[in-house]
């Protein structure tokens, strides 16, 4: 049974039982009361609010002849169908009224910004093998490791921690150690001052868009790139141009033609946004050639570079990398990073290695957009590096990856044999692997779906061309060895079975 919300004042000129009426109709009109919810009966509100029992039929008894009430010996008193029906037809038109004034901006925000599906956990679960990419492998982390700095730094919480809001570029230990961390993995000669914590990289990517970009401002991005990514520059007012990569990354030399295409003057270009260690999610890594290429247009056209440096821990080919940010002697690089892909992703701690010119204008939108990221987990995790159990952790899982990456390699050309090319293996989280074969990636997927394995189709992450046959990004961090080959198998069994079912479909029936 509901219990009613009502206050009676008997100061008032209206009688007790219209303001039961009234203050029940109003709770069905704003949805709080629904279709077959019960409420009191007259005896007991009477009681509850300690008026006549008259009182409240005659009230009842004014709203079941409007239709919002149905009173039934011995089943009670609920709300009417009708009246939830009306209610529903008064909150559409009270949702126009309210949403006339936001239509602009509503509109603006769908136009540019594709809502991610709502999962059910049917949905959610039904992928016994899930190629899932951008995830690293939650069953090998350290999680009694991590749970004593965490509950350390708990304990060592002053009270300027715990009662205050911090700093808003983040704990000074926490940026000394990324400083430290970045110096000796990626050559970046970066300071803890430069150094701006943030809520995981997106919200880096957020702010800087939010620094730079005025309607109609150009931004370059990789083609191809993450969807989000270019939602993320549009909602901010960017103009992105896609700028197709190559297997040295990203062509430079196609800026200027491309954006004369579109009449533009070179100057109008705000950011360059690149993933120069292992291009997402073509794989390769950005030639020192191009490297100088790209900070020479940045610097002749007063433009700045992202680097997104997402998953650049992990290197199984040849030496690892340096950072385009360790080349740029100008000022022109903005570092992004985080610790979603060595850590864990719900830790949601990032950075931007921001240059000096920008350090005040950057903290200054951080201060208001967010005014701080936790700080007991920034405390933890500068333990967990200064203690040395991150290095041995990275250490770890690129030894864990390295061999799951192998395993699905392997698994890849045992099953499809000569009709898959696979990009991106050297480093990094995930494959991208073009497929031989007449049938859509859709089709692909939901097969493989129904025989439950989750794979990833890869046209979406691209703008000018398009793979020409079905293409998928598979990461393989989160799933052992036994999974990624059955995982495969399966795929190919997916894909045989739609090829037969196309040329079954294809055979002329004799009538």
């Amino acid at each position: 049974m509901y219990e009613l919300l009502i206050v009676l004042d008997k100061e008032l000129q209206t009688s007790l039982n219209r303001q039961i009426y009234e203050q029940i109709r109003k709770a069905i009109f704003q949805g709080v009361l629904h279709h077959g919810d019960v409420i009191p009966s007259t005896r007991l509100l009477a009681e509850q609010l300690q008026v006549s029992r008259s009182v409240v039929i005659q009230a009842y008894e004014q709203l079941q002849s409007e239709g919002y009430l149905i009173m039934k010996k011995g089943a009670g008193t609920y709300i009417a169908e009708n009246a939830a029906n009306e209610n529903n037809s008064r909150q559409e038109a009270t949702q126009k009224v309210n949403n006339y004034d936001i239509f602009t901006n509503a509109s603006h925000i769908v136009s540019v910004v594709n809502s991610p599906p709502i999962v059910s956990d049917e949905q959610q679960n039904s992928a016994v093998f899930d190629f899932r990419y951008g995830v690293p492998s939650w069953e090998a982390f350290p999680m009694d490791r991590w749970q004593k700095v965490l509950a350390e730094a708990c304990r060592k919480a002053t009270p300027d921690i715990l009662g205050g809001y911090g700093p808003a570029e983040g704990s000074y230990r926490l940026r000394k150690e990324i400083a430290r961390l970045l110096r000796s993995t990626r050559a970046i000669p970066a300071v803890p001052d430069q150094i701006i914590i943030t809520a995981g990289a997106t919200q880096a990517l957020d702010m800087i868009s939010r620094l730079f970009l005025k309607n109609g401002d150009r931004v370059i991005v990789e083609d191809p790139a993450h969807p989000v990514l270019r939602e993320t520059f549009c909602f901010a007012g960017g103009n992105v141009v896609s700028v197709p990569v190559d297997e040295e990354g990203l062509r430079v030399q196609d800026i200027e033609p491309i954006i004369n295409e579109q009449n533009g003057n070179h100057g109008d270009v705000k950011l360059i946004y690149v993933t120069p260690s292992h291009q997402f999610p073509a794989g390769m890594t950005m030639s020192q050639q191009r490297r100088i290429e790209l900070l020479d247009y940045a610097n002749k056209n007063n433009t700045y570079i992202i680097e997104d440096d997402y998953d650049s821990e992990y290197r199984y080919v040849g030496q690892k990398v340096s950072a385009l940010a360790g080349l740029d002697s100008s000022g022109r690089v903005i570092y992004v990073g985080s610790f979603s892909k060595s850590l864990f992703p719900g830790l949601r701690i990032g950075y931007a290695v921001m240059p000096a010119s920008l350090i005040k204008s950057f903290l200054a939108i951080k201060c208001i957009t967010n005014r701080m990221t936790p700080t007991l987990e920034q405390e933890a995790l500068a333990e967990f590096i200064a203690s040395g159990q991150y290095a041995r952790h990275v250490n770890g899982m690129g030894k864990l990856y390295g061999a799951r990456r192998s395993c699905l390699v392997q698994s890849l050309h045992r099953h499809f044999q000569d009709r898959v090319t696979a990009y991106g293996d050297e480093a990094g989280l995930h494959l991208l692997i073009q497929l031989k074969t007449e049938v859509t990636e859709e089709l692909i997927a939901d097969k493989a779906l129904q025989c439950g394995v989750k794979v990833y189709p890869a046209s979406e992450y691209f703008v000018i061309s398009k793979p020409k046959t079905a293409s998928f990004l598979l990461g393989y961090a989160n799933m052992t060895e036994f999974q990624i080959e059955r995982g495969v198998e399966l795929l190919a069994q997916a894909e045989e079975q739609c090829t037969r079912n196309i040329e079954q479909e294809a055979v002329p029936k004799v009538i």
